[in-house]
């Protein structure tokens, strides 16, 4: 019997940091990758697709996106949804219908159960009233398979001001064989106890520079009382994060065409990458940023690059200069700025001079 375990879709989030036109296409390839999803699962004989919370982004969801997956649960009658609602979610999605969905299955604020032959998958909604007293009352048939569902962050104590700490320690010895988390945005994978583990599925697709890497869901696959579950990689594109090295070239130029050579064989046309430029540099060596992550955009869907270079200056070099530069580098050097504001100062300053913008 198989389960699908995913969490933070963020459906309708509103894609900040991208051009419009993207922006509006990266919205649109995350909900199909929903629908994609729900494709997988009655295409693999998937009993239910547990939503470990966070399936929208805020209040604000179309009508597009509310038809797309109420069209969904329609469509697939013979697969589950059970939906744990997360931090995230609007309940006025669920409080709109006139009439559930037979197989959407909505988890409350109480510990709700939902059984599959000798499989019982359970879960509730995290709260200020009842974060502590939630462990004491799950009470789970050791001979069954438990699976069970939460939203928020693992920690290993209660605390006074979240609702949404999971509280691992306390769910030892409970009898659950899969945990299945929402909240954290990477796949993690990691033991409760001897019989159990719990496991962030992260979010199905990556949405920023923050959700960097591989993003899908977890596989889960009971036959008799044993579990297995695994990550199955399954966004609709891929970001990622590089980073290059300046040291070492003699031009900005020969530089970029150096690393766009060895990026286009690394990374597919399709992905989302974010360029941080690293090392030192001399005055002379004039970093173009601009010009490189529109290159890089000419080749992949979208690219950012981020300049953490630091200006290689040395007084030395400077000290027998009687032009205006040697005077200006000396002048900004014995000055009481910081390292690295006399480095950016003195970088502005020779742009200037050499007529470049700053």
């Amino acid at each position: 019997m198989k389960f699908i375990h995913c969490a933070d879709l963020h459906l309708d989030s509103k894609m900040d940091g991208f051009p419009s036109d993207k922006s509006k296409l990266r919205r649109e390839e995350i909900v199909r990758t929903f629908e994609r999803l729900a494709d997988y699962a009655n295409e693999n004989g998937v009993k239910a697709v547990i939503i470990a919370g966070d399936m929208f982004d805020t209040s604000r969801i179309t009508i597009k996106t509310r038809e797309v997956v109420l069209h969904v649960f329609e469509k697939y009658q013979n697969v589950d949804f059970i939906y744990l609602s997360g931090n995230h979610d609007d309940v006025n999605f669920i409080s709109s219908m006139n009439e559930l969905p037979t197989n959407l299955k909505i988890i409350g604020k109480d510990w709700t159960n939902f059984e599959y032959g000798n499989v019982v998958v359970t879960g509730t909604i995290l709260t200020s009233l009842n974060k502590k007293t939630a462990y004491d009352t799950l009470i789970l048939d050791p001979e069954k398979v438990n699976i069970v569902t939460l939203h928020g962050q693992v920690a290993g104590y209660n605390s006074n001001e979240l609702s949404e700490i999971i509280n691992i320690p306390a769910l030892k010895e409970k009898n659950i064989d899969y945990l299945a988390l929402g909240h954290i945005h990477s796949y993690v994978k990691a033991k409760i106890d001897d019989r159990g583990v719990y496991s962030y599925s992260g979010c199905l697709d990556g949405r920023g520079f923050d959700e960097l890497g591989d993003k899908g869901f977890v596989l889960i696959d009971v036959d008799g009382k044993n579990v297995q579950s695994d990550f199955v990689k399954f966004s609709s594109r891929t970001l990622h994060e590089v980073e290059f090295n300046v040291d070492g070239y003699q031009t900005w130029y020969s530089a970029m065409d150096m690393f766009l050579t060895r990026i286009l064989d690394s990374y597919d046309k399709d992905c989302l990458i974010k360029v941080v430029l690293k090392g030192e540099h001399k005055p002379d060596f004039f970093i173009d940023k601009d010009q490189f992550a529109k290159r890089l955009n000419e080749k992949f869907f979208f690219a950012k690059v981020y300049d953490k270079t630091e200006l290689k200056v040395s007084t030395e070099d400077y000290i027998n200069d009687k032009s205006v530069r040697g005077e200006f580098v000396r002048s900004v050097w014995e000055s009481d700025l910081s390292a690295q504001e006399k480095r950016r100062v003195i970088l502005c300053g020779l742009n200037a001079l050499k007529g470049e913008e700053f």
